[in-house]
């Protein structure tokens, strides 16, 4: 019996030792990164057949050329430009392209493959280009010159310079004869015009010059330039206050123009409807199909009406007729061959398209108008002969529609393509079955922690038993269905809430990129230009309020914070401020009628104020109680010559815009331009190391100032770098780096941690990209430190400062450093380089006080490595393994529950996330260990205890009575 008791006792006290364990289900084993390839908001698209596969080629806002499949909205082939592209035309089995600024970059690509066939480049800005019929040739406008290319040689075959008075935008060609159409501004005798320009396909030589058109202009609404095979290219058009149309044959000037009446294809049009209307070219690629067709746009009973209207010749005859009409705006049709057109229109609940043709077919595509906002463009092709709509909404989705079905066939949201922040939300790990059993009957009283600790320890007792039930297999273990908004027990899990400068706020999931959630933010019909995204609450515990994202954006003369669950995507609120702000940041307070953090927007003027929000007087109570003092800078964007400081000053009564108070000026040197500023993401975080352990087990102690910024100028000399404190403005540290440049196609990028400052530059003599950093300390003696416990902006010490630079593995687009929750973990440097590789460096590699030397026992013990100006561009560090993330522009790490692992994302075109750990997985048991042995062991060391206590108990006692 005593023996019975034991046994119990000691079963009891080891349960009580037991602690929950977490794991991953074998399915989830490795998967630690996603990416999601993307082209961007569409600017053109165009539907077209290559190697018997339906295609849509688009050019983007993101200076993307790229093919989409139609039949599952898959990438093709896609090329990311480094200029905005100005046409996208297809014909037969080749793609053209024109782009460029300042330069004229013509490529021809092949349209099944998207290989390049070939490119020549001329001076002057793309304007506008062609194929030649029946040739490989292209013709161009760049700049005020038209020139013939050809792939056979990198000059032109001629070149003709134009009348450099009109801007040329438009090529038609038909037969030997190129038509250059241009707008000629008003002079003090004529009004504005379009200007023709015939020239002779073969030699470029002039055949014809003359004006037409008055008072209209080629993007105006009022013109159209149509073309046919066989009977011409010709100008529409109706001029101001006019009801009339003008159709102009191009090449011919007598008679100048044929005169119609808009009422001969839409008998219900009255004059008030003419005078408003507007026109518009349907076909995609002029000139594929013998047929010229445009749009008329017109208003009526406050509904907006489109007619597609086709030109023919019926003998000598020009003649017009409706082929179809749409309750649409006339951007949203679209053609196809012989006379099937489709148009969208946008509706509450979605959108409705219909097709006119030799069939008639309609549908719905059911969706939130919220969620992605209206339709702004539509295109038709098909796949095995039936139709499929493609609609593209304002906010960056895509999807393919096809009759009988109210299902998109696919669906491609680019707005993550435009995305400009996003803010990264810690989920709740699911509750286990028992503490959702035990919320059902009321989910506002939460269990006790006594309660929930039983709940818990009964559902490990019941998921135990299933598993004993199942034969002790994995098959039987259940799996709850995680979904984008679901935690885990590790921080893995988390919600990744995006802005984009399209207005859509996008919550995704960033285990697999699972769509949460869209919300598209507007004023009126234009889209928000969205710039922040903040986290205004967390829920960290169960029960607490729903978790809040809150995103800030620009209007027109406006701007607007709307507020979400971060969630449901549910709006909380949206308010549109009437003024433009400058700066958005957290505020160091809380709202306490709410729970939300308070953010901070400046308005900029003669008498900069600070505009709180949540505009209660609770939040700006809040913003005034705080223990010390609040502030702000203007002046540190590109171009400024001074940064100047202020501080918040609370009046009395309190108002939601505080005024401020100028208390600093840093005024750059003269000669001087600020080219680039930085400062803590997100704010200073906190870290468990105060100072570097030496090798002789000394300390120095590392300048935390949370308020630390950097300034970067450019100079006759190069560049200046300043470290400032960005409340008293006080100058800390200085240098320059002479032979350097900034400009777009070299940026200057920087982040700072802890107590570095880390960036890059373009040097220009040695050629190449350079990687420098900064590193504070107290004092160089080690040992010392400031030993005050309050410490003053207005009173700080001059720190000590290491410096080094190093030439940079590449050119990078975005910088940024690995982030855990104490910052125990070394912290690796992030490039994200314009290859598209995301590289991971510790941060050793970049440790300015590396000896120039074979480093000595002591420095060894710190671990320094002698000195090497390259950094390694090691394939082993490359997080985004084979994948290639193009147009990076944002880094961002957050930590999760373990300390040895940090989650990282890449985004800009392409979005990245993975899972990374500097130091390796010290706090995780490694793949190869074995628990199966871990558990016989135990077993076997319980077993032998329960065995051997009897023996031990009888030898105890034999001793006793010996």
């Amino acid at each position: 019996m005593h023996f019975l008791v034991q046994t119990v006792l000691a079963v009891l006290l080891l349960g009580c030792c037991l602690q929950s364990v977490y794991g991953l289900f074998p399915d989830e084993a490795g998967r630690i990164d996603w990416y999601r390839a993307q082209i961007g908001v569409p600017t053109k698209l165009i539907p077209h057949t290559a190697n018997d596969t339906s295609l849509l080629y688009a050019s983007t806002q993101r200076n993307v050329v790229a093919a989409l499949r139609v039949d599952d909205g898959q990438i093709a082939w896609r090329h990311v430009l480094d200029e905005p592209i100005r046409t996208l035309l297809v014909r037969d089995e080749r793609v053209l392209t024109q782009s460029g600024a300042n330069e004229s970059h013509v490529r021809v690509w092949d349209a099944a493959g998207g290989s390049l066939s070939w490119q020549v480049s001329v001076p002057g800005a793309g304007r506008a280009a062609a194929f030649v019929r029946g040739s490989s040739d292209v013709i161009a406008v760049a700049g005020d010159t038209l020139v013939r290319l050809t792939p056979e040689s990198s000059s032109p075959v001629w070149e003709l310079g134009l009348n450099n008075t009109a801007v040329y935008q438009r090529i038609v060609i038909h037969d030997d004869s190129v038509f250059v159409i241009g707008d000629a501004p008003a002079t003090r005798k004529r009004k504005r015009r379009l200007h023709v320009v015939q020239v002779e396909a073969s030699t470029g030589v002039v055949q014809l010059q003359y004006d037409t058109a008055e008072e209209v202009a080629l993007r105006g609404g009022s013109v159209v330039a149509l073309e046919t095979r066989d009977y011409g290219a010709y100008l529409v058009w109706r001029e101001p206050k006019n009801i009339l149309w003008y159709v102009h044959r191009l090449g011919m000037t007598s008679p100048m123009w044929e005169i119609y009446h808009a009422k001969l294809v839409e008998v219900e049009l009255m004059p008030p409807e003419m005078l408003s209307s507007t026109i518009s070219e349907v076909d995609i690629d002029p000139g594929l199909k013998n047929t010229a067709r445009f749009t008329l746009t017109y208003e009526k009973d406050s509904k907006t009406k489109t007619v597609v209207v086709e030109m023919f010749r019926d003998g000598d005859r020009l003649e017009m007729r409706k082929i179809a009409s749409f309750l649409a705006p006339g951007r949203l049709v679209a053609a196809g061959p012989e006379h099937t057109v489709v148009a969208a229109r946008s509706a509450e609940s979605g959108a409705t398209w219909r097709i006119r043709g030799s069939e008639k077919h309609s549908g719905d595509f059911v969706y939130a108008r919220s969620s992605y906002g209206d339709v702004v463009r539509t295109a038709l092709t098909f796949v095995n002969g039936q139709p499929h709509v493609v609609v593209q909404t304002a906010s960056g989705l895509l999807a393919a529609l096809q009759p009988g079905s109210d299902a998109p066939v696919w669906s491609r949201n680019e707005a993550l393509a435009h995305a400009a922040d996003m803010a990264l939300l810690e989920l709740l790990p699911p509750a286990s079955s028992a503490e959702h059993a035990a919320q059902e009957t009321d989910p506002s009283v939460q269990p006790s922690a006594v309660a929930r600790f039983v709940l818990r320890w009964l559902a490990a007792a019941r998921a135990l038993g299933n598993w004993a039930a199942s034969g002790f297999g994995i098959a039987g273990t259940h799996r709850p269905a995680l979904g984008p908004t679901d935690g885990d027990h590790f921080g893995f899990r988390k919600l990744a809430v995006f802005g984009s400068a399209t207005g859509a706020v996008t919550a995704v999931g960033s285990q697999d990129g699972a769509h949460a959630w869209s919300h598209h933010l507007a004023v009126g019909r234009a889209p928000v230009r969205i710039e922040h995204v903040f986290v205004a609450r967390s829920g960290h515990v169960l029960g607490d309020a729903a978790p809040v994202v809150v995103a800030v954006g620009r209007g027109r003369n406006s701007t607007v914070v709307a507020a979400f669950d971060a969630l449901t995507g549910n709006v909380l609120s949206q308010d549109v401020l009437p003024f433009v702000y400058v700066r958005a940041f957290e505020l160091p307070a809380t709202d306490s009628a709410s729970g939300l953090r308070v953010l901070g927007l400046v308005v900029d003027g003669s008498e900069p104020r600070l505009a709180v929000w949540p505009a209660t007087s609770d939040a700006v109570d809040a913003v005034c109680a705080f223990g010390s003092p609040l502030f702000f800078e203007l002046g540190d964007t590109a171009g400024s010559t001074a940064v100047r400081g202020y501080r918040i000053e609370c009046s009395s009564p309190r108002e939601p815009q505080l005024p401020a108070r100028l208390e600093w000026e840093f005024a750059l040197p003269a000669g001087e331009r600020l080219v680039s500023a930085a400062r803590y993401e997100n704010g200073a975080r906190h870290t468990a190391l105060q100072g570097r352990v030496l090798g002789d087990r000394r300390v120095l102690y590392k300048y935390l100032n949370p308020h630390l910024g950097m300034l970067a100028t450019q100079h006759e000399q190069g560049i200046g770098v300043y470290v400032i404190d960005r409340v008293s403005g006080r100058l800390l540290h200085s240098a320059v780096h002479e032979y350097a440049s900034v400009s777009r196609a070299h940026p200057f990028l920087a982040t700072l941690s802890e107590n570095r400052v880390i960036y890059q530059f373009w040097q220009g003599l040695p050629e190449g990209y350079v990687t420098a950093v900064i590193e504070l300390f107290e004092s160089d003696r080690p040992d010392t430190r400031d030993e005050r416990t309050v410490v003053s902006s207005s009173d700080l010490r001059v720190p000590s400062v290491h410096s080094a630079a190093f030439v940079s593995p590449g050119a990078a687009t975005a910088l940024g450093t690995t982030r855990t929750g104490s910052s125990i973990t070394t912290r690796d440097v992030l490039f994200g380089l314009a290859s598209g590789k995301l590289l991971a460096l510790p941060d050793a590699l970049l440790d300015p006080r590396r000896p120039m030397r074979a480093p000595t026992k002591d420095e060894q013990a710190e671990g320094l490595m002698e000195y090497a100006a390259p950094l390694p561009l090691d394939p082993r560090r490359v997080l985004s393994h084979q994948h290639m993330v193009a147009g990076i522009r944002h880094v961002v790490s957050e930590p999760t529950h373990l300390e040895s692992t940090a989650v990282v994302a890449a985004f800009g075109l392409d979005v990245f996330f993975t899972r990374t750990s500097p130091s390796g997985g010290f706090d995780q048991l490694a793949p190869s260990f074995s628990k199966a042995n871990l558990v016989i062991t135990t077993l076997a060391l319980a077993a032998g205890c329960l065995l051997g206590a009897p023996m031990v108990r009888r030898k105890l006692t034999n001793r006793a009575w010996a």
